[in-house]
């Protein structure tokens, strides 16, 4: 039975290969499945009940309204805001502005859930200013590509989202748990470009007082916002879900407030979060047939046994999963990864004591990796988009984060006390 499951995860990356949307070959390879075990009149009367079992999830609204938020964000011009913030209070540091570039990334994290946006909207700011200043293509495209991968593991994050719909894990507990992970990261981040990102640059105007208090004037209104997430999530006054919504009605409000929010962008960007919540679903919806087929063929049980059969050390086994993720970020996008990769790692986690939370953020950090892993990496190709810079020099920048991202994993795993201690002390729901 077994290897049935096994053809189907080869019928998926074959599927792909031949340039097939990762929704349909994981739908497709699914259906073969079920149709050999089953029969084709038993597999199609079937599917439509799976299909629907994983659509009406109800924490599944939360993503739209995340992804508008996010969305909203960027077409009221609020990204500039937080990086004019940034930029004003970090001081006058050698690579002060991209240490700032680092910052806005986190901050904008913090709003929107999404990696590819928050590399979008602060890349679009940072990256002439950065040029301007005479940092290097390798330098801006770099930090904005890395930076962006915060927008996975700071909550709310749409992963984390998926996650939790996966395994059945509190969503709320793993926005939480994703906090003190994510500044570590974002520290280390910046670290990196103050103390060994080469040239070192000093900026050549130093903001004035007058100025630094008007950018946070300025800044103010979308600065409350992830401060009014968190404080929801951890004092149990508001689910995921109603915290998206909070988020919605906060930035619309503010956007009219600020006479920035037009009713052409209110529909643009209406537009752009349907499209992107559309994918995003589909993914979701197919990638659990294709999980229930695996489960069902009792693949994830199988690979579990098979690894803990050979009774090598947990640190060898989550070197193991940590070399597949690699190999995956290389072809597949953080949510096809995520998809694919938790029905049959999360058994091996708890084998090696990982609590589903902790595992949950070390999941994240991994799908991280994937965003800025060639040839595939989603955020290279966002900048891309928005610089024109040269997708090898955006590599080459963004492998410093990779690495430290690398390194995250086995902090996770060694001192799991950081992902769970801020979720032990949550507060209601």
């Amino acid at each position: 039975m077994e290897s049935l499951g096994l053809v189907a995860i080869a019928l998926l990356f074959l599927f792909m290969l031949l340039s097939i949307p990762v929704f349909v070959s994981m739908g497709l390879a699914a259906f073969i499945g079920f149709v050999m075990v089953k029969g084709f009149d038993l597999a199609f009367a079937s599917f439509g009940d799976i299909v629907w079992q994983s659509a009406s999830i109800f924490e599944l609204v939360a993503i739209p309204l995340f992804i508008f938020t996010g969305v909203l964000v960027e077409k009221i011009e609020a990204g500039r805001d937080l990086f004019d913030f940034a930029k004003a209070w970090v001081g006058n540091v050698p690579n002060s502005l991209g240490v700032a570039t680092i910052l806005a990334c986190g901050v904008f994290a913090a709003i929107s859930g999404s990696s590819v946006a928050t590399a979008a909207t602060v890349g679009i700011v940072a990256i002439p200013l950065l040029l301007q200043e005479r940092y290097s293509r390798v330098q801006a495209g770099g930090f904005c590509a890395g930076g962006g991968t915060l927008g996975i593991i700071i909550p709310p994050s749409i992963p984390f989202i998926l996650y939790g719909v996966i395994t059945e894990t509190s969503i709320g507990k793993l926005f939480i748990a994703g906090i003190l992970p994510g500044i570590l990261m974002m520290s280390l981040f910046m670290l990196y470009v103050l103390l060994l990102s080469r040239p070192r640059i000093v900026m050549k105007h130093t903001p004035s007082s007058s100025q630094r208090w008007e950018a946070a004037r300025r800044g103010t209104g979308i600065l409350l916002l992830p401060i009014i997430i968190i404080a929801a999530i951890y004092t149990g006054l508001f689910t995921p879900t109603e915290v998206g919504a909070l988020s919605t009605v906060y930035v619309l409000l503010l956007g009219l407030v600020q006479r920035r929010l037009t009713w052409r962008r209110f529909l643009d960007a209406a537009s752009t979060a349907t499209r992107t919540t559309c994918m995003l679903l589909m993914l979701v919806v197919f990638g659990q047939y294709f999980a229930h087929f695996l489960t069902f063929e009792q693949v994830p049980q199988t690979i579990a046994g098979w690894i803990t059969g050979f009774d090598a050390a947990p640190i060898v086994t989550v070197t193991l999963m940590i070399l597949v993720y690699l190999v995956l970020g290389m072809f597949l996008e953080s949510a096809a990864m995520l998809l694919i990769s938790i029905p049959i790692f999360f058994p091996i986690a708890q084998h090696v004591g990982m609590d589903p939370i902790t595992f949950g953020v070390f999941a994240c950090i991994a799908m991280e990796i994937a965003q800025i892993s060639p040839p595939v990496g989603i955020n290279l190709y966002t900048i891309h988009g928005v610089s024109r810079i040269p997708l090898w020099s955006l590599a080459k920048g963004a492998a410093p984060f990779l690495l430290i991202q690398i390194g995250m994993l086995y902090v996770v795993y060694y001192f799991p006390v950081l992902s769970l201690w801020l979720p032990q002390h949550m507060m209601g729901r």
